[in-house]
């Protein structure tokens, strides 16, 4: 049953934190339920997870998770889907989702990736953020095999013994790269699902979308209004906004949106422009009108995100 009512809000220093948990700056987590000779805590046994657990309120989640499933079985409500937690599974979690756990059998064995800071999102090229929104737009779990998660999982223990090793003075930029090694890993396990998903049949409203995508991938460093992709694809504005919320659940502005704000990303993080000159190539009117544009998309100025 879809609830109704108010959702509370749940940041990363508010998950049940205890001695299996490795965080990094009140950032980055990483915690499981599993002793040192890989047998599984009771998940039920610490009276904070037990809470979580058995809220009967989602939570609006305002960091980004990836919860690996390596035995046993969870029951998960993500936005309104239902999830069941198999071994091998991976569930991506996006920030500003609206998630409940639906129980746990006794055997469940759960490690958990978390962060709220953007520095540790991967950094994407146009064709990886495709394919992921190819492989997102059918769910958000990715079932891979024994020997992808026993590589996970040894990245995941190497991140937490950086974490751990108090003289280690590079631990961030550490944590940054190994979530980069996994994104590949992701990426790749994500393939068959997405050459299955192109190879389905298409509807014309499918066919309208996807071409849509092709010019935005080409075009979205000069056009961001609506209007243009509507003339390139020949049909009316409203049409293709119907048409683009239908298929993916996004509004047709975000995806150009996203775009753009990816592209401004990748040029102000090279350091090798300044922010009137990443302006100048996405084509703003000028830089104000840009660092209003960016800052309402990602809550900071350019300048700001250029020196983090």
């Amino acid at each position: 049953m879809q609830y109704t009512g108010q959702f509370r809000p749940l940041n990363l220093m508010m998950m049940p934190i205890n001695e299996r948990a490795c965080v990094f700056n009140d950032e980055f987590v990483l915690a499981d339920n599993i002793d040192d000779s890989g047998i599984p805590i009771n998940i039920y046994a610490d009276p904070l997870a037990a809470s979580f657990l058995r809220s009967p309120y989602p939570f609006k989640i305002q960091f980004a998770m990836g919860l690996l499933c390596l035995g046993g079985s969870m029951q998960i409500r993500m936005d309104l889907t239902e999830y069941e937690l198999q071994p091998n599974d991976v569930l991506f979690v996006r920030s500003g989702a609206i998630g409940q756990s639906l129980g746990a059998s006794s055997d469940c064995k759960i490690a958990v990736i978390a962060f709220s800071s953007d520095c540790y999102r991967p950094q994407m090229s146009t064709q990886e953020v495709l394919m992921m929104h190819k492989f997102l737009s059918s769910g958000s779990l990715l079932r891979i095999t024994e020997a992808e998660m026993e590589e996970v999982m040894s990245i995941y223990h190497t991140m937490r013994r950086k974490i751990q090793q108090a003289d280690y003075a590079y631990k961030r930029e550490t944590l940054i790269s190994y979530m980069q090694i996994l994104f590949y890993d992701c990426c790749q396990a994500m393939v068959p699902y997405v050459c299955a998903w192109e190879a389905q049949p298409r509807t014309r409203q499918r066919q309208l979308f996807d071409r849509f995508i092709e010019v935005l991938k080409e075009n979205y460093t000069s056009q961001r209004s609506i209007s243009f992709y509507a003339g390139k694809l020949c049909i009316t504005s409203k049409y293709l906004s119907q048409v683009v919320y239908s298929v993916s659940g996004r509004h047709a502005g975000a995806w150009i949106r996203d775009y753009v704000i990816l592209e401004a990303k990748a040029l102000l993080k090279s350091q090798q422009y300044s922010v009137q000159q990443v302006s100048d190539m996405l084509n703003f009117a000028n830089q104000s009108f840009f660092g209003v544009y960016f800052k309402k998309a990602v809550g900071c100025s350019p300048s700001a995100y250029q020196n983090q």
